[in-house]
């Protein structure tokens, strides 16, 4: 219905850009199978039953702009987030291909915008262990990047045609070229800040600022 009202208003669709999720915060153990099932609806089914309307018409034109807004979680993985992380791993593994199937259409271009942390209320929204319960926190996001920054990034982006991006501060983004090319070494960091970061959330501590300014003192 979306689609179809944009269609009549516009006559065309340029660009879709899907950025519509739910995080989460919870470990695997004590989280409720509903919670991964809403994460999933959300984040990748919800993302991809709206390309699927947006892509007939594109292909018919031969052009037009697909950027799927991601995340370094779909790149790396970080502990109290299996069932985001695993959305954001499908989306990555869904664009990846249709960027392959659309090979033929040129003008068709299928980028992945994957930030790591931004201000924003993703985490104030986040799923707990239950699917009818959010975190509610309103921790410091300073050591967050600004949201008008990677909004700024993202359009550099799209203007570029780039496929894939990486939006990060340090050491964020230091921390996905390390899975990237030494992913032993970021496996043995992973583990490190990942049972600090285990800890302090069953302690009641921010799991994610605690984490971050770790990751700054100890590895910058």
């Amino acid at each position: 219905m979306a689609t179809k009202a944009v269609l009549q208003e516009f006559g065309k669709i340029d660009i879709l850009v899907n950025n519509g999720g739910v995080s989460q915060r919870s470990l695997c153990v004590d989280t409720s199978l509903d919670v991964y099932k809403e994460l999933i609806e959300v984040n990748y089914l919800g993302t991809v039953s709206l390309t699927k309307c947006v892509l007939p018409h594109m292909i018919e034109r031969k052009q037009g702009k697909i950027v799927t807004v991601t995340s370094l979680l779909g790149v790396i993985s970080a502990p109290l987030s299996a069932g985001y992380c695993a959305s954001k791993h499908a989306l990555q593994g869904f664009f990846n291909t249709l960027r392959i199937e659309l090979a033929t259409y040129p003008g068709i271009i299928v980028s992945n915008i994957c930030p790591g942390p931004v201000q924003s209320n993703i985490v104030k929204n986040a799923l707990t262990e239950k699917v009818t319960k959010t975190t509610g926190s309103n921790a410091d996001q300073s050591h967050k990047m600004a949201a008008s920054r990677c909004v700024q990034l993202m359009l550099i982006s799209m203007a570029n045609d780039l496929k894939e991006v990486w939006i990060a501060d340090q050491p964020f983004l230091l921390m996905a070229y390390l899975w990237q090319y030494m992913p032993t070494w970021a496996w043995w960091i992973t583990d490190k800040l990942g049972k600090k970061r285990i800890e302090n959330f069953k302690n009641g501590v921010d799991a994610d600022s605690s984490y971050f300014k770790i990751w700054k003192t100890k590895y910058q």
